[in-house]
């Protein structure tokens, strides 16, 4: 299902992206590594190489709040591999001081892949079809009241992504589009400081009952959403105790 295939996988040079990368790879995908830290990305990258070898992952400096470095980071995988299968929409941060910051990574970075996806994934444009994963949060599902913005970003991906999968045009152009929303997991996100101390308790109390997944736990998840054919518009969600679809209704009109 995925050998000689090519994914653009975006936050990819740490926690949840590279964990990703990791598991394509393994599947013999090729990868296009986009990250906007470039020591880290050059030093994953240079990881992967050595282990699949150097036609197999490169890497691309970008910054999802930059439309150029996106449409370069598309152009440049597209001219490396000749092709791109699947796009993972990774990058996000927590940050409720500067909230439209947050927003502009989590959500309208998001969008900007997903038009960048659909414009070289769908078959009416030139692509092969393919898949597109938007990399949501369980905070995508449930509120979370130490970090409202992170929350309102995270809905708005679950909601961007259902709604263009459902684009009779995108369904006939071969492009599937899909969320994942995991809970926490070990990564650098989790260093995030909340406004209060009372927040803080609150998101304690939330990782305690929820516990914290390693990133190949997560990884595992997003394969299994990959595999499954016939989830377009699906979101799953992952944590600790369980990996399940939620049962979203679209509504008939």
């Amino acid at each position: 299902m995925f050998t000689g295939k090519a994914a653009l996988i975006t936050g990819a040079a740490q926690g949840l992206g590279k964990s990703f990368a990791s598991a394509l790879l393994k599947k013999e995908c090729k990868v296009c590594a986009a990250d906007n830290n470039e020591e880290k990305l050059q030093a994953t990258v240079r990881e992967f190489q050595d282990i699949y070898g150097e036609n197999n992952v490169m890497y691309a400096k970008c910054d999802v709040t930059k439309e150029h470095d996106l449409e370069e980071t598309f152009k440049r995988a597209k001219s490396a591999f000749n092709r791109i299968d699947i796009v993972v929409n990774n990058a996000g941060v927590v940050d409720e001081r500067n909230w439209e910051r947050c927003l502009d990574i989590n959500l309208t970075g998001v969008i900007r892949g997903t038009l960048l996806g659909l414009k070289y994934l769908r078959k009416d444009l030139g692509g092969a079809g393919g898949t597109i994963v938007n990399v949501s949060s369980m905070a995508g599902i449930f509120p979370v009241e130490y970090s409202p913005a992170y929350c309102a970003s995270k809905h708005g991906v679950v909601g961007y992504t259902r709604s263009w999968a459902f684009h009779p045009e995108v369904v006939k152009n071969g492009v599937r589009l899909l969320c994942l929303c995991p809970a926490y997991a070990k990564t650098d996100i989790l260093n995030f400081q909340p406004e209060s101390p009372e927040d803080l308790a609150q998101a304690q109390k939330s990782m305690e009952a929820l516990g914290i997944m390693r990133v190949e736990e997560v990884s595992d998840a997003f394969i299994k959403l990959l595999e499954d054919s016939d989830n377009n518009g699906s979101v799953m969600s992952v944590t600790k105790q369980n990996t399940i679809y939620w049962k979203m209704p679209v509504p008939k009109f």
